[in-house]
């Protein structure tokens, strides 16, 4: 047996055992799979200190001027938790019925869903960021009925890969594609007047990318999102979904975000990434523990990397582009 077949028995062995998770955390009561979730997400906290000191120090940048050290510190922790509970309510979700979700999910901005459901010659991007239960905005679209193609990442396991991106088909209404190389598939599809939904917050190329104004501090967006809507001709609509104490969770869907073009192409991907990052940052001073802090957004792993946002702000400003440096992201390197 050569190392690629052992490598492929490790990874089927391990979506079994996934499933076997899954399975467990489907049958026993919520309230008990939720207090697991909560559970794997402290340890988290504990056990894996890279992205603990990663949360505290985004927090910081964020938040650091308008809160204390303790309440940064509580946020991450209360953020970790969060994140356990994402991991059951992906699973759990699936097997709502229609009655529990009409029943457990709260829609505000039913006329702007109601755009979002009228057929037109535009296509409409649904935008949504690592804030709150994106998930349940997933659920959100498919009660609602609507079709829908969907930008997912994939996992080094092929087999959990196509088990927890196998929400795609006919009885969904949604169409999964790549994160990579499916820009040039999407555009026509939007084009035609389809719908998109996607994660729009992903961090872009701190060397080669834009820089947004995000908590009032550069950060690199990744601007192939904007760049689907602006190719696409697509209407802008936002959404998010995020956990409420009793149980029930609020999915929002805001007023469209309207463009306007300048024909700089370079300026248009950065202002419409910037107005989207805008819209992230509103979600999140929602509920900042339902954040998805644990990924370096403002990226500064080496030393090479910390300059690259102060150059590349420099050179955005000068093309107009004014984000103001902020004490924060000095604090943060020390």
């Amino acid at each position: 047996m050569n190392s690629l077949s052992i490598k492929r028995y490790v990874d089927y062995l391990i979506f079994q055992l996934v499933r076997l998770l899954v399975e467990s955390l489907c049958i026993i009561p919520e309230s008990a799979a939720m207090a697991v979730g909560r559970f794997v997400g402290r340890l988290g906290y504990v056990l894996v200190p890279d992205r603990r000191k990663a949360a505290i120090e985004n927090l910081t940048i964020a938040f650091g001027k308008e809160k204390t050290p303790e309440w940064i510190i509580r946020t991450a922790r209360k953020s970790f938790e969060h994140l356990g509970l994402l991991g059951v309510e992906f699973f759990r979700i699936r097997r709502w019925t229609e009655k529990e979700m009409a029943e457990r999910i709260l829609l505000d901005g039913k006329l702007n869903y109601n755009l979002t459901m009228l057929p037109g010659k535009h296509g409409i991007v649904l935008l949504n960021s690592h804030f709150g239960c994106f998930e349940v905005s997933a659920a959100t679209v498919k009660h609602l009925g609507m079709k829908t193609n969907l930008i997912v990442t994939g996992m080094k396991n092929p087999f959990i890969s196509r088990y927890l991106f196998s929400r795609g088909g006919g009885d969904t209404g949604i169409s999964t594609f790549p994160h990579k190389g499916s820009v040039k598939e999407i555009i026509p599809r939007l084009q035609k007047g389809e719908m998109l939904a996607c994660l729009a917050d992903q961090r872009g190329d701190a060397e080669r990318g834009i820089f947004v104004d995000f908590f009032g501090t550069p950060a690199p967006a990744n601007e192939v999102f904007a760049k689907m809507a602006i190719d696409g001709e697509a209407r802008i609509m936002p959404l998010c979904t995020y956990r409420l104490d009793d149980g029930r969770y609020q999915s929002i869907v805001g007023e469209e975000i309207r463009i306007q073009l300048t024909g700089d192409q370079r300026q248009d991907l950065i202002n419409v990434s910037q107005q989207f990052h805008d819209k992230f940052e509103e979600w999140i001073r929602i509920d900042p523990t339902q954040g998805f802090w644990v990924q370096r957004k403002w990226r500064r792993k080496s030393r090479r990397r910390r300059k690259a946002p102060v150059q590349a702000t420099a050179k955005s400003e000068s093309r107009g582009q004014e984000l103001p440096e902020k004490k924060a992201v000095a604090d943060s390197r020390r």
